[in-house]
């Protein structure tokens, strides 16, 4: 691909929709150790709409929460403000980037796949006792969101990797590869960097199939858990990202996870039991779909 092609490809990710004021005030405050709840209340509450889908996720059975939640104070209180800045990303990626059919790609089946390697992520952080389970939430809905931007401004070259892909039985990754195409992680790392997304999202956007690739050591563990997360829902929803492999965790990966049979086993087990039960997250434009909003953001 020569340089012409690569300079409008970019063109075209820099005119994608980036997170609105709201979202981008949410990540802002949700990172900022000094800011408060009123802060992230406040900023919220300026859209009704919003309010209305972050309850409603909220009360999600993949929370569990005591009781149910009625009040976004009792949200951000019970959930915190990493996991209410997830669903916010989360609920702003749904409508912004899956508001169109893609031809001979099923966008329902490829948001599974998105929010359960988030699902996935989280859950294997918090088996290796990891303190960045909502960062891995996070970089785990966000890694392959750069396929549905190739689906969009590279069409033709998106329907011969997915062709290639199931034709050969490998994966998204490998079929890239085979066609020396501009690849989704490239596309995420140059997304993100418009997003003005922390490093820790554009390195698992940029190595996640590759990670031993990757020279940064600060992220390194959090790519790690990403990858594992991400060949786990590949494993379990087979094709849904593009991929038609059986895929493996390296050797490497694994071990420097401190990974077992047993131990991965428990987690496979407790990650299908965790998106069985989480119809609101897997089904979410529906759900939004069927919502009817009031103007203080309640349903």
């Amino acid at each position: 691909m020569n340089e012409m092609d690569i300079q409008e490809i970019t063109k075209k990710i820099k005119e994608l929709p980036t997170p609105d004021f709201i979202v981008q005030r949410i990540i802002d405050i949700a990172n900022d150790p000094e800011s408060d709840i009123n802060d992230l209340h406040n900023m919220i509450v300026q859209s009704p709409a919003l309010t209305a889908k972050i309850l409603r996720l909220s009360n999600s059975a993949y929370y569990a929460l005591p009781k149910r939640v009625t009040k976004l104070t009792q949200a951000i209180n019970l959930l915190g403000f990493k996991t209410v800045r997830n669903l916010a990303l989360s609920i702003f990626t749904v409508e912004n980037y899956f508001s169109q059919d893609i031809p001979f790609f099923n966008t329902q089946h490829f948001w599974v796949h998105l929010i359960s390697t988030g699902v996935a992520s989280e859950l294997l952080a918090k088996y290796l006792n990891s303190p960045d389970k909502e960062e891995a939430f996070m970089c785990g809905v966000l890694h392959d969101l750069s396929k549905v931007v190739m689906a969009h401004i590279m069409p033709d070259v998106f329907e011969m990797v997915i062709k290639v892909a199931q034709h050969e039985k490998i994966s998204f990754f490998q079929a890239e590869n085979i066609l020396s195409t501009y690849s989704h992680q490239q596309i995420g790392k140059k997304l993100f960097e418009n997003w003005n997304m922390s490093d820790l999202v554009i390195e698992t956007a940029t190595y996640h199939d590759n990670p031993l690739e990757s020279s940064n050591e600060e992220a390194k563990k959090l790519l790690y858990i990403v990858n594992v997360a991400n060949i786990t829902t590949n494993l379990y929803f087979y094709g849904y990202s593009g991929c038609f492999d059986i895929p493996e965790v390296d050797l490497k990966v694994w071990n420097f996870l401190g990974l077992n049979y047993n131990k991965y086993a428990s987690y496979f087990e407790e990650f299908k039991d965790t998106i069985n039960r989480s119809p609101e997250f897997t089904n979410m434009k529906e759900v939004f779909n069927d919502m009817e909003v009031t103007s203080d953001g309640s349903v």
